[in-house]
């Protein structure tokens, strides 16, 4: 739950209860915050030092107490107490983080400053901050919290616990799922790219003769009428824009994430779990399977499809269907031995010039050799 306010402390036995994990030294041992181990600044301090690294670094905390990682020790001459877990580390970590991250400011309940519509209905416990706008006919669900300056356009639905952080967008009609986290800035359901000239252009002309034999003039937009489905538990970071469909809607699947910067084009359905790093772009009815990965700064050509459990690497360029349980890298994106072996011809290729050029470079020292004894020798044809 994204709301979750975190406790004033939690004992070393509390913890390893939750995370199921030993406690040992002084289990009453109670923490406030937790820290890399160089950040710790007061002895109510749990250091991380779950991974190599940062248990190297214990010797010179401040923390009283430290977790770690099962086969790691906490030396009790120097700690209180600490915990040892055993599953994959970064669980944990993601456990601890929620648990003592600081609250969030806010109350239930309409700030003075917020503009909300009367047919706007406002579940309980939702708090709306100020300077938020509320359109006619939108809903909030129970719990939900927008924070300052966030727009729920008319007619548009923000589903029970969701939070939504400063300058956050949602448009008309657009629908926002349960226990979601928009976070700075993020837009949904602005209109698609969708634009057609009068006569045939030069995008159109070029795919049927490979040549720029027409001309974009007199263009004209075509609206967008659909809008965005988000199902639960969607987090979106900062800055990324997600647009409405032009005639049905455009979908983000249950408990997909995506980072900041992403552009989602019109009429795209992304499926359930899917992870989607920052910078990337999925062009107009793309489709993205459940569970896909996609990496930083790739890109995905319009109309094309991704399926189940595909991985596509960062700065790949998407042009063609991709096929499930496959990792894809490169330009265009290849599966990635096909990929890997493309490069590795490439190496050999440079080589196989440069030999090239040094053959040709004997070649031509041992015909002028040749040439000046044939001269010496007079047999001059």
């Amino acid at each position: 739950m994204p709301l979750l306010a975190p406790p004033k402390s939690l004992t070393l036995l509390e913890i390893a209860h939750e995370l199921q994990a030993e406690a040992v030294g002084d289990v009453n041992f109670s923490i406030t915050a937790v820290a890399h181990p160089v950040f710790a600044q007061h002895h109510e301090t749990l250091a991380l030092a779950m991974d190599k690294g940062s248990y190297a670094l214990l010797k010179s905390t401040h923390a009283g107490a430290a977790i770690v990682s099962k086969g790691m020790e906490v030396d009790l001459d120097q700690f209180a107490g600490g915990v040892v877990i055993t599953e994959r580390y970064r669980v944990a970590l993601a456990w601890l983080t929620q648990a003592f991250s600081p609250r969030l400011h806010f109350v239930s309940g309409i700030h003075p400053s917020a503009v909300v519509d009367p047919s706007a209905k406002i579940g309980d416990g939702a708090s709306v901050g100020p300077l938020c706008v509320i359109g006619s006919e939108a809903r909030i669900g129970a719990n939900a919290v927008l924070l300052s300056q966030v727009t729920i356009a008319t007619g548009a639905e923000v589903g029970t616990g969701s939070l939504l952080h400063p300058g956050a967008r949602v448009g008309d009609n657009c629908l926002i799922g349960n226990d979601c986290i928009l976070h700075h800035n993020v837009s949904i359901g602005a209109d698609g790219f969708g634009f057609v000239t009068s006569d045939e252009g030069s995008i159109e002309r070029a795919q049927k003769t490979g040549k720029i034999t027409a001309f974009n003039h007199d263009i004209r937009r075509i609206n967008s009428l659909g809008n965005v489905i988000i199902g639960d538990s969607v987090e979106i970071g900062a800055g990324s824009c997600v647009d409405r469909g032009t005639l049905g809607p455009t979908r983000i699947g249950n408990g997909t994430k995506i980072d900041n910067l992403v552009q989602i084009g019109h009429n795209v359905t992304i499926g359930e779990n899917v992870l989607i790093a920052g910078g990337v772009g999925i062009a107009g009815s793309a489709r993205v399977g459940d569970r896909v990965v996609i990496g930083g700064n790739a890109g995905i050509g319009d109309h094309k499809s991704i399926g189940d459990d595909a991985i596509v690497a960062g700065m790949s360029g998407v042009i063609t269907d991709l096929e499930p349980g496959t990792v894809y890298a490169g330009y265009p994106a290849r599966p990635i031995k096909e990929t890997q072996r493309l490069e590795i011809n490439k190496l050999r290729t440079g080589k196989a010039l440069r030999d090239l050029s040094s053959l040709v470079q004997r070649v031509d020292k041992l015909e002028k050799q040749a040439e000046k004894r044939r001269e010496q020798s007079g047999d001059v044809e």
